[in-house]
């Protein structure tokens, strides 16, 4: 199935939009129900919907990412991932800070497309105002190994494991 990746936008309803019973599902729904269109109008996040239109009755949302703009303190493992050596405290890049699946397409592979989607609009962003990197903070042990098996290249930034941290190159 392919997908379109829309904007949120007030017109979308994700009022019936759900990722299920899994651990923290509850709040990736809440997000989307109700503060993802205020953050997005405040500047805090730009909140991207993947909606299969091949539905016969309004398109349904197979799943979501936000992505908000943010920096990292400079460390060595970030700092080798740059093309130059640079003297700044923080870098700046972007944060793929929610994401979700709809229950009804779970268990297809949906959350790795969603993330490759993130990562190709976040090289977007990047031509028009820069960014060197794409973060991910994973709420948990199991999703931090989801990202470290994903294959996009996402690095952990704290070798001693005290964040769960991952930074991805742009570019």
């Amino acid at each position: 199935m392919t997908f379109s990746l829309e904007r949120l936008h007030e017109s979308h309803d994700v009022r019936t939009f759900t990722c299920g019973e899994r651990s923290g599902a509850i709040e990736i729904d809440r997000y989307l129900h109700e503060f993802a269109i205020v953050e997005q109008a405040a500047g805090l996040a730009s909140v991207w919907l993947a909606l299969d239109k091949t539905s016969t009755l309004a398109p349904c949302i197979v799943g979501y990412f936000a992505l908000s703009p943010t920096s990292v303190r400079l460390s060595p493992a970030l700092q080798d991932l740059l093309p130059l050596r640079v003297s700044y405290a923080q870098v700046g890049g972007y944060l793929l800070g929610r994401l979700g699946v709809s229950v009804r397409y779970q268990g297809s592979d949906w959350g790795s497309t969603l993330v490759a989607a993130a990562i190709a609009k976040a090289n977007q962003l990047r031509e028009g105002g820069g960014g060197a990197f794409l973060a991910v903070d994973p709420k948990n042990d199991r999703l931090a190994h989801w990202y470290d098996e994903l294959q996009f290249g996402f690095l952990a930034l704290d070798p001693t494991g005290k964040s769960r941290r991952r930074v991805l190159k742009l570019g």
